[in-house]
């Protein structure tokens, strides 16, 4: 099997993962799954290692950060908290359906960065929306149900898609 740098970079994060999480252990998730999205959306440096910085500015942007442009001022983070993103991988870990496979399937609907102000950031955090989604996610009959950006709707964080 000939695999590209950072398919074979990704598939590792993926092993890294199911690995963790067979074992009861969820202190690296944060690692291994960064990483893993870095590889996915190729945010690689020309060493091959993943390129944190290359998340800021790309993806979602909220018109706040893009308007400040200077990087001092501004902060990448999880759409959905990783402490969220973590509790699902734990729940797939405890199932009869944990593969790789399943791993990337609940990555890459979950994990999202965006580049946000620090104003907004404490927005989320006055808001107690740093490491949680608001309630409205998880009801069914609420505007913000299954939203991922419902963080943002919920505290008018105005978001935009880069290119």
């Amino acid at each position: 099997m000939n695999l590209s740098s950072n398919q074979n970079n990704l598939l590792i994060e993926l092993k890294h993962i199911e690995l963790e999480l067979i074992n009861g252990r969820h202190q690296h998730l944060r690692h291994f799954v960064d990483q893993y999205y870095c590889y996915k959306n190729n945010f690689v440096k020309r060493t091959g290692y993943a390129d944190w910085e290359g998340i800021v500015w790309n993806g979602l942007v909220s018109v706040e950060a893009r308007a400040l442009g200077d990087r001092k001022m501004v902060v990448k983070e999880h759409v959905v908290p990783l402490r969220v993103v973590t509790q699902l991988l734990i729940e797939l870990g405890n199932s009869q359906n944990l593969s790789c496979m399943t791993i990337a399937t609940l990555l890459n609907k979950y994990v999202v960065f965006a580049t946000i102000s620090k104003r907004e950031d404490e927005l989320l955090r006055k808001n107690k929306l740093t490491s949680s989604m608001p309630k409205g996610y998880y009801e069914e009959n609420d505007f913000l149900y299954n939203n991922l950006l419902s963080r943002y709707i919920a505290t008018g964080i105005v978001l935009e898609e880069t290119k």
